[in-house]
């Protein structure tokens, strides 16, 4: 199957556009890494959006709007996308000089894309972008873009996270200068370069330079002060969980494949309580399960050393119980913490872990054990808040392994019913 990016260098043939067109961005790194090519971003002089909505007509793929106001538009074909968007200024250089990072500043006539012999004599690279990326160097094309847009600021350290580089010093000098400048970015786009960088497995370094820089504290002006001992833990228990829940990491990894939750999970570390996590993620318009979750994460993660320190420290007692049936699968995140906030409990959560995988998710399968119904068929009961209360207590005698069976459920009702009365 013809890769996508190839299908468009025809069609712009065709359509004797191919000379007003230029791979940017991500593409040509790639490009020049031999890389596969995954985001590929088209500059074009034109119409683009017209452009974008004639070839995913001529290909019978899905045209997506991403911006009208700066003319960017998406094109799917078979899971391969490819980003085409007006060129900025008259002409490639024009464009390539409004870039925030040289490594991002470079371009390849769309005429001269041959995938499988490009020549470096056709690279367009007038910031030396080439020698940074082979030297892993994050550089600013010019301090004057970083003030234009200071997103740039945390795409600096977004691209070193990501691409392991290092910040060149005056541009990093200029980064932490211009950070005031961050607060007038809306927040949606602030929050969408701190999930890039959050849910990279080695995110401290990252968060630990923009502490220092001072960036933080323009990110999260809720904070007086932060700590990034707890995010440390947190994340080195993320990147390695067999280490501390050995043959029950399996179900740990599985639960933080959905992506929010580990990100979400290392965010929660930075708040000294529940309400500035809750205050600062609405802030971020973070979505409601994302603040749900830092706010839970941030109210509860002292929940499981305290049943140890109270001398609770059995996973199947009622108290453990109670929590497990409180937060389900999230006591996977709350056992991290526990152990990053105190490492002494290691032993007692891992318990927990393979008390919640062996024994009490297999009796959660059996409930509801009895319903309502049986309750008015056996006990000629009216609904009322009684019902609640009883298959409640019923729910909790499964959940403790001392009820297995229907039989046995409705033998303890008669109980309760007998105490009620």
């Amino acid at each position: 199957m013809q890769p996508l990016l190839e299908i468009f260098r025809d069609f712009a043939k065709k359509e004797g556009i191919a000379d007003k067109a230029f791979i940017v961005g991500g593409a040509v790194r790639d490009i020049l890494l031999s890389k596969e090519l995954k985001d590929i971003d088209i500059a074009i002089i034109g119409e683009a959006l017209n452009i974008a909505e004639r070839f995913a007509k001529e290909i019978n793929g899905s045209f997506v709007l991403l911006d009208k106001e700066f003319g960017t538009a998406r094109v799917v074909k078979n899971g391969e996308f490819l980003d085409i968007s007006v060129m900025r200024g008259d002409s490639i250089l024009s464009d390539l000089s409004e870039r925030d990072i040289t490594i991002n500043a470079m371009a390849i006539p769309l005429t001269n894309f041959q995938p499988s012999a490009f020549s470096l004599q056709h690279l367009i690279d007038p910031y030396n972008g080439k020698n940074d990326l082979f030297n892993g160097i994050i550089k600013m094309v010019s301090e004057e873009n970083l003030i234009k847009d200071p997103l740039r600021i945390l795409r600096i350290y977004r691209f070193a996270a990501t691409l392991n580089f290092s910040v060149e010093k005056e541009t990093l000098n200029a980064a932490g200068r211009l950070s005031p400048l961050i607060t007038a970015v809306a927040v949606e786009r602030i929050t969408e370069e701190l999930r890039h960088i959050i849910r990279l497995d080695d995110s401290y370094k990252t968060i630990k330079n923009m502490k220092d820089a001072g960036i933080l504290s323009f990110l999260f002006i809720e904070l007086k002060e932060c700590s990034l001992e707890l995010y440390k833990t947190v994340e080195k228990i993320l990147n390695n969980p067999s280490l501390y829940f050995l043959d029950y990491s399996a179900p740990i990894f599985k639960y933080f494949e959905t992506d929010y939750r580990k990100i979400c999970l290392k965010l929660s570390t930075l708040f000294p309580d529940s309400d500035t996590a809750r205050q600062s993620a609405m802030r971020l318009r973070m979505s409601k399960k994302e603040v749900e979750f830092i706010h839970g994460m941030s109210s509860n993660r002292n929940r499981i050393a305290d049943l140890y320190k109270k001398g609770t420290g059995s996973p199947d007692n009622t108290a453990s119980i109670s929590l497990l049936k409180e937060f389900k699968d999230h006591i996977y995140p709350l056992a991290i913490l526990s152990i990053a906030k105190e490492p002494p409990i290691t032993s007692f959560c891992h318990e927990i872990i393979i008390f919640y995988n062996e024994k009490f998710k297999t009796k959660m399968d059996i409930l509801p054990i009895i319903t309502g119904n049986d309750l008015i068929k056996e006990f000629n009961l009216k609904p009322s808040p009684l019902f609640k209360k009883i298959l409640a207590a019923v729910e909790d005698l499964v959940l403790e392994g001392r009820v297995a069976s229907k039989e046995e459920a409705l033998k303890a009702v008669r109980g309760m019913l007998k105490t009620e009365m």
